[in-house]
């Protein structure tokens, strides 16, 4: 099943880390969010060739640029050998685990993941997730709890 819809929480612009970015971070970070191709895990592709054709002004090395106070914020994780990133907040600010089918999507998606880092990353998330939403519906899943036995790895 294809994502149709970003959630993006209208308290972004109340986060202090996030504005004090770059107003060309937070574009490539509401860019990312809204990708056709992010998945139920917060994982799209990370190809800065395509991703400046979503503008006439832009070039992979802007976007690049871009990404660097995002990933030393922590919004951001990117592995370039396997040319994905990680929406970190992805799993924690969708909503996806309060609902039984999409834990299931989430999961799948964790699977499709090449990266090992990220896949960590998106397991230590999940964690922190888990702990302070103990109460949500997914967590009762076999393929959400298997996903949670990963290695995590924090970013």
């Amino acid at each position: 099943m294809a994502r149709e819809y970003a959630r993006l929480r209208l308290d972004i612009w109340a986060d202090e880390d996030f504005v004090a970015l770059p107003s060309t971070s937070q574009w490539l970070y509401i860019r990312l969010l809204t990708h056709g191709k992010l998945s139920y895990c917060g994982v799209t592709d990370w190809r800065p060739g395509r991703l400046a054709t979503s503008a006439s002004d832009l070039t992979p090395t802007d976007l690049e640029m871009f990404a660097l106070p995002l990933e030393l914020g922590d919004f951001l994780v990117i592995d370039r050998a396997t040319e994905e990133c990680l929406v970190r907040s992805f799993v924690k600010h969708d909503g996806l685990m309060d609902k039984w089918n999409l834990a299931a999507a989430m999961a799948k998606a964790v699977a499709a993941v090449s990266s090992h880092p990220l896949r960590g990353v998106v397991v230590h998330e999940l964690a922190k997730l888990h702990k302070a939403q103990p109460e949500y519906r997914g967590w009762d899943r076999p393929d959400v709890q298997k996903v949670l036995r990963r290695v995590a790895v924090a970013p």
